[in-house]
């Protein structure tokens, strides 16, 4: 029977959930209010895969798909919703909120249909309330195919523009649109949204269908809306007209090109759904995420309740295709309170006796009237049966609707009809770091009871575990390189053994097999740093803070300690000499650029204008944070920045205004980069003043002032707008299949990435000054070598010759005074590094050609 699959965007009610991610602590807090405690366990205290964080009946049928289907590496998250099984069904089956397909030639059972026989969107009738708890009930989909309704989209391996192909191919997807194939906007699109690109696939295949030839909503051909794209029907709510306010919808969110639909469509519905926390198909479908009772049952996907388990299919195809089943994949799976031993299928007659289901990743399983004989009919998957007897010549004999038949043992399972008890597992949390920084003041490792060595934590970070009750073996710690002057040194009393020597920077301290109880950490020459450290003891009980030798932790007492936090803090005062640079209140608009800096135990020291000190000389303070404004003068242009920070290094950007780093915080700036988002009227110059060093050379637009990796903070910025001249380069590459493809310039991409294709020929210019060799350019061809240097506008390279461009050369006339940079993207390499004034870019020699380039002018 064909499955025909609908969906509807409700979008009267937006879900805002807050995720609190508690990092390295196993778990995920989906609650901030006090009506849902709504928690996801992961992996604890020996559980590696999670399974034994779910209720028995889920735990059976989990280790049965592990044991036989081979996916050992595979996790399962339990999500405890904190939801009553009843309240769930009371809210899912009002009328019309689900629905199912309806076929004249070959109907669903009657059970499936509500009695009230209403019609939401064409061909799909109102779900009865007991077909809508079968399809809510996880357990009933605990099968290899059907769990991937429960994949985290947000946590999925990897996937290649290849395999994108792979799992598109014979679909209209398999084609292109624009110069670029439908397989790298998917890729594109993953990158962008942060979800699995098979997702998107399996979305698009849903609301499209996956047919050869071109949807219409994809084809850009509409008369009221030409030139419109909407890959996942957003917006196109059910009932009659419902393509064309898809299309209202994406003219009015700009989605004139079918790159642009695909990316921000993906972009969109991942942030109002698997980024608000309905992180699979299952939970796009059934709304049980969320901190209040408000917020829950409305913020679906579809209505039609069969969607997830479709969805399954082609999720697990498209994985399977590209040999990617046997990945780490994570399934996220609800538990809901009060939930009833087993929902059984609707039609099913079997209520008593010794009860079996149909299991199997099939829609039908075929029983017959003897073991390997006639066949009677099939019975669709998780039917309930009555065993009259088990294993005859490796059939189940059953009974169903009064007729007996026999069915392979393998398809059928025993009903578990013990009822749950909700109890959300109490779990420890294991801090096991990571990979050794190498830019951090301090870190350390530590030999966990049970567990061996772990990775690294660095600056105050957690080692070890709380709340499993381990005890703490040996430890070492280290310092970086340029304070290792400070001569670290550390001793452990130890179980049954009292204090041992004292051990220096990387040296281990402890007894394998023992318990480390107490800790003394000190640097010998205390002179520009002070070193401090607490111990969790025994459980969960924290020590205070203690620094240079004091001990933390115990002696006498047996307790041993779980975990421990290192952290190195600039002994060296603030000092009242010096300068402070103090600003005012209110910006001032007659000046170009304004900037207000945040110093240490002095705060903010107001606004100050083009080119002034912000900060301080002098007094060893460290700038905590800083913001920067444009004059209202500085039309169609916005400031953007960003900082490196102690402990943190590279923030995010931000602009115009926006807070840059921790006021307060006692983290020091280290490095700073500023830039301009156009860029075309102005240069935007900086320096900063550096701890040890005086102020430092001027740099612009983006590029690094200060030091990373050093340690040093910055105590005071200078910043300007400089008018700059408009000189501007634009150029146009000849590209294998296509031919001269449009002009850019200023950066952006000539040519192609992603479709194999070569550039053949390329013309450059240069705007905004009178010189007739402004810019010169000279490219090596295949079967040619280098040829000669052309200017401004001349083609380089061959057309008709079918002779790929391999690499290329370019520099300015003297008198401009600027740099030109370019960078291009090679055969089998992606993109090179940036060089500039008449640096060879791609490569000689190698038979590989240039595919794209981008040229720019400092």
């Amino acid at each position: 029977m064909k499955r025909y699959i609908k969906k509807i965007i409700t979008v009267s009610c937006m879900l805002v959930v807050v995720l609190t991610i508690l990092e390295n602590k196993g778990y995920i807090n989906i609650s901030n209010a006090a009506t849902y405690n709504q928690t996801t366990i992961d992996a604890y205290s020996g559980n590696k895969n999670g399974i034994e964080s779910f209720p028995e009946s889920y735990q059976i049928m989990l280790n049965k798909l592990v044991e036989n289907t081979g996916h050992t590496n595979w996790k399962f998250k339990a999500l405890y919703t904190d939801i009553d099984w009843n309240e769930l069904v009371a809210n899912e089956t009002d009328c019309l909120h689900n629905t199912i397909y309806k076929s004249s030639s070959s109907p669903y059972p009657s059970a499936w249909y509500h009695s009230c026989n209403k019609e939401g969107d064409a061909k799909f009738y109102c779900a009865s309330k007991e077909i809508t708890s079968y399809y809510m009930d996880p357990r009933n989909f605990i099968t290899e195919i059907a769990i991937f309704q429960f994949l985290d989209l947000s946590n999925s391996s990897t996937v290649t523009v290849k395999q994108i192909e792979e799992a598109v191919k014979g679909t209209y997807l398999a084609g292109s649109a624009n110069g670029q194939t439908y397989a790298q906007m998917i890729y594109d699109a993953a990158e962008a949204s942060g979800e699995s690109a098979f997702s998107i696939i399996v979305r698009i295949f849903q609301e499209l269908g996956n047919g050869t030839n071109l949807p219409y909503m994809i084809s850009g051909t509409d008369s009221t809306y030409p030139g419109v794209y909407n890959f996942f029907n957003y917006g196109a709510t059910d009932g009659a007209g419902n393509l064309q306010r898809g299309l209202a919808y994406a003219q009015n969110a700009g989605w004139t090109t079918p790159q642009k639909a695909l990316i921000e469509g993906a972009k969109l519905i991942a942030g109002t759904y698997t980024k608000a926390g309905q992180l699979n198909k299952y939970l796009y479908k059934f709304d049980v995420v969320g901190s209040e009772k408000s917020e829950l049952y409305r913020h679906q996907y579809m209505t039609n309740v069969e969607d997830p388990n479709s969805q399954a299919n082609i999720l697990y195809k498209a994985y399977d295709t590209n040999d990617l089943l046997d990945k780490s994949l994570t399934f996220v799976i609800p538990v809901y309170k009060n939930m009833p031993a087993y929902v059984k299928l609707p039609g099913t007659d079997a209520t008593s006796g010794n009860l079996y289901y149909v299991s199997s990743n099939y829609t039908g399983v075929t029983w017959r009237q003897s073991p390997g004989g006639t066949a009677i009919g099939t019975l669709r998957k998780d039917t309930v049966v009555t065993m009259l007897q088990e294993n005859v010549n490796g059939f189940g004999k059953i009974s169903y609707n009064g007729t007996t038949g026999y069915m392979s043992m393998q398809y059928l399972t025993k009903v578990n009809t013990k009822q749950d008890v909700y109890s959300v597992p109490v779990q420890g949390v294991k801090y096991l770091g990571t990979t050794k920084d190498e830019y951090a003041m301090v870190t350390y490792s530590v030999q966990l009871q049970g567990i061996g060595w772990t990775g690294w934590a660095k600056d105050g970070g957690t080692i070890g575990t709380t709340g499993e009750n381990r005890r703490l073996e040996t430890i070492k710690i280290s310092l970086y390189d340029a304070i290792k002057s400070e001569k670290l040194q550390y001793r452990v009393h130890v179980s049954d053994v009292g204090w041992m020597n004292w051990v220096s920077d990387g040296a281990t301290a402890g007894v394998s097999g023992k318990s480390i109880e107490a800790i003394q950490i000190k640097l010998r020459d205390l002179g520009n740093y002070n070193i401090k450290y607490r111990v969790c003891i025994e459980g969960d009980a924290w020590t205070d803070w203690v620094e240079n030798g004091t001990t933390a932790g115990t002696t006498g007492q047996s307790q041993k300690i779980a975990a421990i936090e290192v952290k190195i803090e600039e002994a060296e005062p603030w000092d009242d000499r010096g300068t402070q640079y103090k600003g005012t209140d209110n910006i001032d608009n007659t000046s170009l650029i304004n900037y207000d800096a945040c110093l240490q135990n002095a705060g903010w020291m107001g606004w100050r204008i083009s080119g002034q000190e912000a900060g301080s000389s002098g007094q060893r303070r460290k700038l905590e944070a800083f913001k920067i404004k444009l004059s209202d003068t500085v039309k169609n242009e916005s400031v953007q920045y960003r900082l490196h920070l102690q402990d943190v290094g590279w923030t995010d950007w931000v602009s115009d205004g926006e807070v840059q780093g921790i006021a307060g915080g006692n983290k020091r700036i280290e490095a700073i980069q500023i830039k301009l988002k156009n860029g075309t009227e102005y240069d935007v110059q900086y320096r900063v003043h550096v701890q040890d060093i005086g102020w430092m050379d001027w740099k612009k637009n983006g590029e690094v002032a200060g030091t990373t990796g050093q340690l040093k903070r910055i105590e005071a910025i200078q910043i300007k707008l400089v008018k700059k001249d408009n000189i501007s380069v634009s150029y146009s590459a000849h590209v294998q299949d296509v031919g001269w493809m449009n002009a850019v310039k200023d950066g952006a991409t000539a040519g192609t990435t992603g479709q194999s294709k070569r550039v053949e020929a390329i013309k450059i210019s240069l705007s905004g000054t009178t010189l007739s060799d402004a810019i010169q350019y000279k490219v090596h061809v295949q079967d040619v070598g280098w040829m000669d240097w052309k200017k401004n506008g001349e083609v380089a390279g061959t057309t008709g010759q079918l002779k790929r461009i391999e690499a290329i050369q370019i520099k300015l006339n003297s008198q401009i005074g600027k740099t030109v940079k370019y960078r291009v993207h090679v055969e089998d390499i992606g993109w090179m590094d940036w060089v500039s004034n008449g640096t060879i870019a791609g490569t000689t020699g190698q038979s590989k050609r240039i595919e794209a380039i981008e040229i720019k002018i400092e």
